[in-house]
């Protein structure tokens, strides 16, 4: 038994020693240094199929666009609808404002199928205006729901601000 690895030993020693083997490592060589370049190919190629720069996309979206309209504009015309006082603007208010919170939350990937869902996933140590949000998104429910709702300048002020303060900590209004 001995004497057969010895014999696979000695064929083993050989041809590590031969002229053969030196050849052979040079094609294993360019072969690995190719096999190498196709795989950091591949893997730039994956990169940028999985779009790996999603944080700088939801970055530049915070600061620009919802809508195709910029934060100012959407924000400044739900203060405008706000300050118009009517109660067919305030209630368009709340109901814009929360679609704005609810846009945003699912942009950032908040889990859920509808707001009060993704509402559900946020805890006061997330978001500290999470209470006024609640607030709001029910006043807006109690106008979706049943159209002869009233709603004062008041309550509609409060939501609208409660909304503003947590646009303000998820850093979509400065």
């Amino acid at each position: 038994m001995l004497t057969f690895f010895l014999e696979i030993y000695d064929l083993v020693y050989n041809y590590l020693t031969s002229t053969n083997f030196g050849g052979v490592l040079i094609i294993l060589k360019l072969t690995s240094y190719l096999l190498t370049l196709m795989l950091a190919l591949l893997i730039a190629v994956l990169l940028k199929r999985a779009d790996s720069t999603w944080w700088v996309e939801e970055r530049v979206y915070a600061s620009q666009v919802a809508y195709g309209q910029s934060e100012d504009q959407r924000w400044q015309k739900i203060l405008e609808r706000l300050k118009k006082g009517d109660e067919a603007n305030l209630k368009l208010a709340i109901i814009e404002a929360d679609s704005l919170l609810d846009d945003i939350l699912k942009r950032i990937s908040f889990p859920g199928g509808n707001m009060e869902e993704r509402l559900g996933q946020i805890n006061k140590a997330e978001m500290k205006s999470i209470d006024k949000i609640w607030e709001a998104h029910k006043i807006r429910n109690r106008i979706v729901s049943n159209s002869n709702t009233r709603v004062t300048l008041e309550e509609a002020e409060q939501a609208v601000s409660g909304i503003e303060e947590a646009l303000k900590e998820l850093e979509y209004l400065s």
